[in-house]
């Protein structure tokens, strides 16, 4: 029975008396209070869904579950597009993931559904409403979905997401001639979030940006002049739940040079241990002290003589030439639009979403650079 049928069943029912009764008014008064009671009283199927409410038989809709990867496969380009893995890749992931997927009874959908489903989402972050209508599974089905896969995939691509060893990066040494002790780059990005609801918002807010955000610290190895050769490294960024897992946190109020300090020491025989004699580039607004290096300000050029400044804006501009690679990095891991436009989940999941963000974004630059080579 819909709502709508029981709705019409309960409408108000005639009297029971002719107008010639005596006592005409008390009792139309009595059964009139009679139908006041029983519209308080919860009904019988008050359980109702939305979609029952308001669509008559909306209930007897069943889903037609669609293949989506046996068709999406058959067009690589497509499929690169939407995932940001060939075909190969993907079939990689699916034998990694199935070795650390628990089946218990049976799924609606094989497994290569379920991690493109995942994959889509990361990468295009659409609605769950069209991924239930592409997929043809409910919603609820799809948030269980990828509730379950993003984790599994976190598992197996964070890993790629590192600091390197001290030989690794001695082993950078040199690939910029022109300036060989400078082995990475740093630089910071944020990733826009709902406005915080049980959290002092101003502590999110970032005056720059004019948007509620989390920040993110980025270091890249120095390479050759593809940006596709490189070692990608996040810094792990949550909010104040997670702080006592022993996390750092970089809220949207605090700017790259504050999230710096806060990530801790880097430097020979630190937490985040990096050789001597080697240098990190990095843009004005970080200290200039050991290991970074940023660029002349106008003021410590303006005043000095001729030559001191050819020098000093030679430097500025070779350096902001070397630099520029972190941003491209930066624009490869926000690709994924999970993190590239407004994230719409809890804030705990950020951080390490952006971790796996940044590890796919690792697999598709080795892909690249293997195809290449």
């Amino acid at each position: 029975m819909t709502y709508m049928r029981y709705k019409s069943l309960t409408a108000c029912p005639p009297p029971l008396f002719n107008a010639n009764d005596d006592m005409y008014f008390l009792i139309l008064l009595q059964n009139f209070r009679q139908y006041l009671i029983s519209r308080r009283r919860p009904p019988i199927l008050y359980n109702f869904s939305i979609r029952s409410r308001i669509l008559d038989n909306a209930d007897e809709d069943e889903f037609i579950v669609n293949d989506v990867y046996s068709v999406v496969i058959q067009r690589p380009y497509e499929f690169w597009i939407l995932t940001g893995e060939s075909t190969t890749s993907f079939q990689n992931i699916v034998i990694d993931v199935s070795q650390n997927l628990n089946l218990h009874g049976k799924e609606i959908t094989s497994v290569q559904n379920r991690i493109l489903l995942t994959l889509i989402w990361l990468r295009q972050y659409p609605t769950y409403t069209l991924l239930s209508m592409s997929f043809g599974i409910s919603i609820a089905t799809v948030g269980l979905i990828i509730k379950k896969m993003w984790i599994i995939l976190w598992e197996i691509c964070a890993p790629n997401v590192r600091w390197p060893t001290r030989q690794e990066w001695l082993n950078r040494r040199g690939k910029w001639p022109k300036m060989p002790n400078v082995v990475g780059m740093i630089d910071g990005t944020s990733y826009e979030i709902l406005i915080p609801s049980t959290e002092p918002q101003q502590d999110f807010y970032s005056g720059h940006r004019k948007y509620h955000c989390i920040h993110t610290q980025i270091v890249i190895c120095a390479a050759t002049n593809t940006v596709y050769i490189t070692i990608l490294v996040i810094e792990q960024t949550v909010n104040r739940q997670m702080r006592s897992s022993g996390k750092e946190c970089f809220l949207g109020h605090d700017n790259d040079a504050n999230a710096y300090h806060r990530i801790g020491p880097i430097g020979p025989g630190d937490a985040l241990d990096f050789p001597p004699q080697c240098y990190i580039l990095a843009d004005s607004i970080y200290p200039n002290g050991y290991p970074l290096v940023t660029p002349f300000k106008s003021v410590e050029i303006i005043r000095q003589t001729r030559a001191e400044k050819r020098f000093r804006r030679k430097f500025n501009i070779l350096h902001r030439n070397r630099r520029v690679y972190v941003e491209h990095v930066i624009k490869e891991i926000k690709t994924f639009k999970v993190i590239g436009s407004l994230f719409r989940h809890p804030k705990w999941k950020l951080s390490s979403i952006v971790e796996l963000c940044a590890g796919l974004a690792q697999r598709r630059a080795d892909l690249l650079s293997g195809e290449l080579a």
